[in-house]
């Protein structure tokens, strides 16, 4: 009895030990299944980012003037001739296989759905697209078109690596261009008086505002009508951020005041210039213009007039 006994205190101790083992033995924390779980996403396929064109005869022709199709899935970006479109949402449909719904602007099919609408041009279609991987180098693409499925599937090749680069550094160069255009444009904006009802700041100012016989500025209509002369302006260049100087062709007014000044033409001055503007807040800019080669003294320190001036000249 004792020796059975002390074999089931055996059997009892070996268990109560092979228990602890158990829990003193590491086990996967949230780390490392959230590791797991990006190895998962990682070995997700997407196709190649560039531009994609059909293999055939004209394949490298077709790649060197920028292909039929361009992916790039990291920037939500697909696009081809004539149409682009934002990513919404990827769904993988297999190892090799992805469905990618998008929200596109199409040129040709927005006047072809609805040619007397206004604003064709910013018409926005629902459209998806299905891609296979068929090797490492081509895929299977089926697009809608105005959210059908009407064409079968067709085959795009990734083009060689020296178009890829070259197509990559003009997209970078248009880039930009673009932010320059953009950086200027803002910079015109912010340079540039406010439109509307200007008169010279003193006795009267609300007199002279209200019979609109100052100055008033319309860079949106690209005319300036000062005290003296109708000027239609031709070009703008701004020299510093406050500043901005005018080309102009301008003309006295039909019955100037005796003291006006009548502005140069812009053609025998420097640099095609005969008006400048320095903004000095919203509501205060100061006008020179040029007579004889040179920009008139100090200027001419104008004010914006009330809202109630500007409601009135708007009519």
């Amino acid at each position: 009895m004792q020796g059975g006994f002390l074999n089931q205190n055996r059997t009892k101790l070996f268990t109560l030990m092979l228990m602890l083992a158990a829990l003193l033995l590491p086990c996967p924390g949230p780390a490392a299944y959230a590791q797991e779980a990006a190895r998962n996403a990682f070995d997700k396929w997407r196709p190649k980012a560039g531009v994609y064109a059909e293999p055939g005869k004209t394949f490298r022709a077709s790649c060197d003037e920028g292909g039929g199709l361009t992916i790039n899935l990291r920037e939500k970006s697909v696009s081809g001739y004539e149409w682009g479109c934002g990513v919404k949402k990827i769904t993988d449909l297999g190892p090799d296989s992805l469905k990618v719904e998008m929200v596109c602007n199409d040129y040709n099919l927005a006047q072809n759905v609805n040619p007397r609408d206004p604003d064709w041009e910013n018409r926005k279609f629902n459209e998806v697209m299905f891609v296979k991987k068929i090797d490492d180098v081509t895929i299977s693409v089926q697009k809608s078109l105005n959210g059908k499925l009407k064409d079968a599937p067709w085959r795009e090749a990734y083009c060689p690596l020296k178009t890829q680069r070259a197509l990559a550094e003009a997209t970078l160069r248009a880039k930009a261009d673009a932010k320059q255009k953009t950086d200027l444009e803002q910079a015109l904006k912010d340079a540039h008086p406010r439109d509307g009802v200007y008169a010279a700041a003193g006795p009267n100012f609300e007199e002279r505002c209200a019979k609109f016989n100052d100055t008033i500025v319309t860079f949106s209509e690209k005319s300036i009508t000062t005290a003296s002369n109708i000027c239609k302006i031709e070009q703008t260049r701004v020299q510093l951020p406050d500043t901005v100087r005018i080309g102009a062709d301008c003309a006295l007014q039909a019955a100037p005041d005796p003291n006006a000044v009548s502005v140069q033409n812009v053609d025998t001055t420097l640099d095609h210039e005969n008006l400048m503007f320095k903004k000095i807040d919203d509501k205060t800019v100061v006008l020179w213009i040029i007579k004889d080669g040179h920009f008139t003294g100090d200027g001419r320190k104008l004010s914006y007039c009330s809202d109630q001036v500007q409601r009135a000249y708007a009519g």
